[in-house]
């Protein structure tokens, strides 16, 4: 039965954002939900990655971390939502598992710990978690890791260009791991199936057309969606929650938010009859999930910690990102006066890696995994994120709309750790509870100066049409 008492919600978008959403919603008492998905994620594949689908939430593993310098409200939301991952391990039991604690190596680019890393273990400090970090060069921490079975993921990796007389700095975090978002996601849909939320889902029923407006521009309503295939769909509020799609849907964004590409590989182990050593180390017993960089051969080191690394899945696969350059794809759209970065569609467009990406990957996997170097790819990613302004989430209602459009997106590279809680706070700014200061960041904010790269437009650096792409033949030629 509905309750007249709780508004007609409409979630576009069944990812991470929109599904911890409607998790919250519906644990709150909200009965009359529907959930709109361009993909069929209610088919046999459900949430699993496959070439077509263009969403970040789809994948195989993402980092949790709760590592984050300064911004100590990040870090404490990734602890409130480690506890529940946990929680949901338990309540699925072993075998399937959402979040593996496998720890994660923060590799720095030199032989000593820089600014972010000092603010990282500060604020670990501070909230009474230093004894979960461990310096590899610290005697104590090497001490302390020795007695609580760490020691042998405290992994040292010569600095190129030092005949190994130098190692690079780094701190192994036991709390941190990864999780499986493909997995999450299919499992809070099935809660939400199950209590009663409508899906519509599918290439016609499933895609956002419009939005349903009534009023005029100084005192309009959003009503409501129309999809693909002409149907209206009538709700109270709209939520929209479309990832890196969400500018090209809502233009009032596009000021603040830009789709942005990751490069992903994922390296295939030989079968393990063939290779039992390299099953057994990238195992997540025995490797870390390591965060690093672009070291170059001469002992130099470019582009940020934004390079990183999973142990192994269950069926041989070694993925690495590549977040050092963010790609955007412009295109003119109609209804923009400005060119606009949108997510590029699998199996219709040209996805294939930059070369400065696969050569990137590649140096880093000569320093940090050198026996996967010579290994094949299974598979090649452009992964489109929503990056903000200032990388916090989006999450407010839009301006002009009497409060029934609301925007909840912007993960920025680091949103699916946050699946289990994210949900209950964006709920408490829907009700509009009182502003923490986690939501002051997430609040809508146009004031602030173009920043992260969306100052730079079409005429930037980063555009993929400047970027060589790598077709399978430069794969083999790179040694792949």
């Amino acid at each position: 039965m509905v309750d007249a008492a709780k508004p007609r919600i409409i979630i576009v978008g069944a990812g991470i954002f929109g599904l911890s959403t409607a998790y919250y919603l519906a644990e709150d008492g909200y009965n009359d939900i529907t959930i709109f998905d361009q993909h069929a994620y209610d088919s046999d594949e459900g949430y699993k990655l496959n070439p077509g689908s263009t969403a970040a939430s789809v994948d195989e593993n993402k980092v949790f971390r709760a590592s984050y310098g300064d911004e100590l409200y990040y870090q404490r939301l990734a602890y409130e939502a480690r506890e529940i991952w946990k929680e949901w391990n338990k309540e699925l039991g072993a075998g399937k598992e959402l979040f593996v604690e496998s720890g994660m190596l923060r590799v720095q680019h030199s032989t000593y710990l820089d600014d972010l890393e000092l603010q990282t273990l500060a604020n670990m400090t501070k909230e009474g978690l230093r004894d979960t970090q461990y310096i590899v060069s610290d005697e104590e921490d090497v001490r302390r890791a020795e007695k609580n079975g760490w020691a042998h993921k405290l992994l040292k990796f010569p600095v190129p260009g030092t005949d190994g007389k130098e190692t690079f700095e780094a701190v192994l975090d036991t709390t941190a791991g990864y999780v499986f978002p493909s997995k999450a996601c299919a499992y809070i849909a099935g809660k939400l199936r199950k209590s009663g939320t409508q899906f519509v889902e599918g290439p016609e029923k499933g895609v956002f057309a419009s939005l349903l407006v009534e009023g005029s521009d100084d005192s309009k309503r959003a009503i409501g969606i129309v999809t693909k295939d002409g149907k209206e769909h009538s709700a109270d509020l709209v939520i929209m929650a479309c990832g890196s799609a969400t500018p090209m849907l809502v233009p009032e964004v596009s000021r603040v938010l830009e789709a942005t590409a990751g490069s992903v590989i994922t390296i295939r182990l030989p079968p393990r009859e063939e290779a039992p050593e390299l099953w057994d180390k990238y195992s997540s017993e025995i490797t870390p999930v390591i965060i690093g960089h672009d070291p170059d051969p001469t002992g130099k080191t470019v582009g940020s910690r934004s390079i990183y690394s999973f142990p192994r899945t269950e069926d041989g696969l070694v993925k690495i990102g590549y977040r050092v350059t963010k790609y955007t794809n412009f295109v003119k759209l109609p209804g923009f006066e400005e060119p606009l970065s949108v997510p590029l569609r699998p199996e219709v467009d040209d996805t294939s890696l930059p070369i400065t990406s696969i050569e990137g990957i590649k140096t880093y996997v000569s320093t940090f995994h050198p026996d996967l170097a010579a290994l094949p790819i299974a598979r090649t990613r452009l992964c489109f994120y929503t990056d903000s302004v200032d990388n916090s989430f989006l999450i407010d209602y839009l301006p002009g709309y009497s409060d029934t459009l609301f925007v909840c997106t912007g993960g920025s590279g680091h949103g699916a750790k946050f699946t289990p809680i994210l949900g209950k706070h964006v709920r408490d700014v829907i009700q509009k509870k009182p502003k923490t200061e986690l939501t002051h960041h997430w609040r809508w904010r146009p004031e602030l100066p173009l920043g992260n790269g969306l100052e730079e437009g079409p005429a930037g650096p980063r555009t993929l049409d400047k970027q060589k792409r790598a077709t399978p033949e430069d794969l083999k030629r790179a040694g792949w």
